[in-house]
């Protein structure tokens, strides 16, 4: 019976990296979570953006993240760093989103780190995804 849990976790594992699209700038790929539910979780990624100055990544994120709802709390643009947050539903508690943009080359790096405090469920996919999301956008914002 142990045996066969395994392979159908393994196998669902392996099913999950083949439907699962890997972005060319790398954010899937350096997503980390530290943490559990009862300590608090904090997730992090970062990318390269090589077509992206820093300073219009800087830009881009910025209206992004104010446009998502995020409130700014902070920005220091010479140093790259937006400090943001949301506020968690049906509670006083504030999830914070920090990103730094770096030069990285003639491009840029935007890193993110979104911090959950504890008892406040945030699945690891939907943070995955809403990461991607806006590096995405920042690299393809027009």
């Amino acid at each position: 019976m142990r045996r066969i849990f395994s392979t159908l976790s393994v196998l669902a594992l392996l099913q999950g990296c083949s439907t699962h699209t890997t972005s060319p700038s790398g954010c899937e790929a350096n997503f980390h979570t530290e943490g559990s539910l009862i300590t608090g979780k904090r997730f992090s990624t970062s990318a390269s953006l090589p077509k992206t100055s820093s300073d219009l990544a800087f830009k881009r994120l910025y209206t992004l993240l104010a446009r998502d709802g995020y409130y700014i709390q902070s920005t220091d643009e010479k140093k790259g760093i937006i400090s943001s947050y949301q506020n968690v539903n049906l509670s006083n508690k504030r999830a914070p989103l920090n990103a730094i943009v770096e030069k990285e080359g003639m491009g840029s790096r935007v890193s993110l780190v979104f911090v959950a405090a504890a008892g406040i469920y945030t699945p690891e996919a939907g943070a995955s995804n809403e990461f991607c999301r806006i590096i995405n956008e920042v690299e393809v914002s027009q």
